[in-house]
């Protein structure tokens, strides 16, 4: 059991350094790669900034932000879960998943009893609903610990899309959601949706508190010689540097002097992040590619400009888009697809000029994070349409589409507007994507430190 927990640090031994006056010992759960859950990152860092003792529990993966591997309050646990037991199939799933959660249970059992300090708060994410907010209720028992549920989504409803809404796994999967997420001394909500359907249809016991994600202070617009230096560096993006030349980047060009200016004729940079996974239909970004790609070939005046578009992310469908973005025939469209660190990630939405966003909630509740970061570095958005998107996207920094052809229709509206010499809908959403940032996430968490 030992061998499958990893200590990230254990040479400064935070976890056995007793609370003081002001810090508490606050166990923060993930049941997930760390490195790929930025809300959890960011709770366990402003938690540490504000004088608290965390243990950082989750799946190794994706190496997390640098100022949580630094951080002396900070200690990041990794735990491993055998390669046997993580599988994607349907029928596997069904038959491992038990054993899986078993191992699960035992496994975090041991480090939140064994290898921690006692908490005075455990803060957990759901989803995973199983097995994870029954080992966060047994722990807080257990510890006296007050549990802290921070609801990204529901678990059973994702648990649907791989197997089917009127599957009975997922039907015994509401169930125990319902029964361990019940009771808690608080819960914490993406969305004043969620918040509402928790206090009207779950019975929800607790303190309630809405916390929207927000972008970090570091999420920002480039400056012109940050796009020079960031820009085109990375192997990943040479579909994109096919469209630069001579002393001239993506959107800049250095003059004679020096001197570093947009380009007059510079591509309009997309970017698009994604997790690959089935509930995002990235078909309708390359139909709304091929449909523009058609109008800007059609277009004598050359109004409309070329595209160069950054698919960013890992997943399980990332090979099959792949191929299909190498078989289009593209004209004034250049796609990359890449990973880009979490330290470099930031600088490339800093840096577009339009962000598209595809997710779709599997339970219409929850908000898309990778729009929170293009709005908190000033980038405008297109969002796929659904239940709750407009506690997010509004008429002020964005736009929502339902179909390919609708998308393709408003970046044409996006690109003509946005080399206006007249204030027009782009400059609009410039505006209101700026405002946005005005409330950051350490501001916004106030209201959670309030609570401890």
């Amino acid at each position: 059991m030992k061998a499958e927990i990893r200590r990230r640090h254990p040479e400064q031994l935070p976890s056995f350094q007793p609370e003081n006056a002001s810090g508490k010992r606050i166990a923060v759960l993930v049941l997930g790669d760390i490195g790929r859950s930025p809300r959890m990152q960011y709770h366990a860092l402003s938690l540490a900034q504000a004088g608290h003792h965390v243990d950082l529990i989750g799946y190794a993966g994706t190496q997390p932000i640098e100022a949580i591997r630094s951080h002396a309050r900070i200690t990041v646990w990794h735990v491993a879960i055998p390669r046997q037991l993580s599988v994607a199939s349907r029928t596997m799933l069904l038959m491992l998943g038990p054993i899986k959660v078993m191992y699960q249970i035992l496994l975090l059992l041991w480090l939140l009893l064994v290898s921690i300090q006692k908490p005075r708060y455990i803060l957990v994410q759901n989803p995973p609903a199983i097995p994870t907010l029954f080992v966060a209720q047994l722990c807080a028992w257990l510890t006296g610990a007050r549990l802290v549920i921070d609801w990204h989504n529901y678990g059973y409803t994702i648990l649907g899309m791989k197997v089917g809404m009127s599957h009975p796994a997922v039907s015994l999967a509401q169930r125990i959601e319902r029964l361990f997420g019940r009771n808690a001394f608080a819960h914490l909500c993406v969305t004043q949706a969620m918040a509402d359907d928790l206090k009207r249809n779950w019975g929800i016991r607790g303190q309630l508190v809405v916390l929207y994600d927000r972008a970090p202070r570091h999420f920002k617009r480039l400056q012109l010689n940050e796009l020079w230096q960031r820009l085109l560096q990375d192997p990943q993006l040479k579909p994109l540097r096919l469209m630069s030349a001579g002393n001239k980047a993506l959107l800049t060009e250095r003059s004679e002097d020096g001197t570093i200016a947009m380009r007059q004729a510079r591509p309009m940079l997309i970017v698009s992040s994604t997790s690959w996974t089935a509930d995002e239909d990235f078909s309708i970004l390359l139909d709304a590619l091929k449909r523009y790609s058609k109008q800007a070939s059609d277009a004598s005046d050359g109004s409309l400009p070329p595209l160069a578009v950054l698919i960013t992310g890992k997943g399980p469908l990332r090979k099959h888009y792949e191929q299909e973005i190498s078989r289009l025939q593209l004209q004034n469209v250049g796609i990359a697809t890449a990973w880009l660190s979490a330290e470099d990630y930031p600088l490339l939405l800093g840096s577009a000029d339009l962000g598209i966003s595809l997710h779709t909630s599997s339970s219409g509740l929850d908000l898309p994070m990778k729009v929170v970061d293009m709005l908190g570095c000033g980038t405008p958005v297109c969002a796929y349409r659904f239940a709750c998107i407009d506690e997010l996207v509004t008429p002020a920094n964005g736009l929502v589409f339902s179909s390919a052809e609708e998308l393709a229709q408003q970046i044409e509206q996006l690109a003509i507007s946005q080399r206006s010499t007249s204030a027009g809908l782009y400059s609009k959403l410039i505006q209101g994507a700026a405002e946005f940032r005005n409330v950051d996430w350490e501001t916004n968490y106030k209201r959670v430190l309030d609570l401890l």
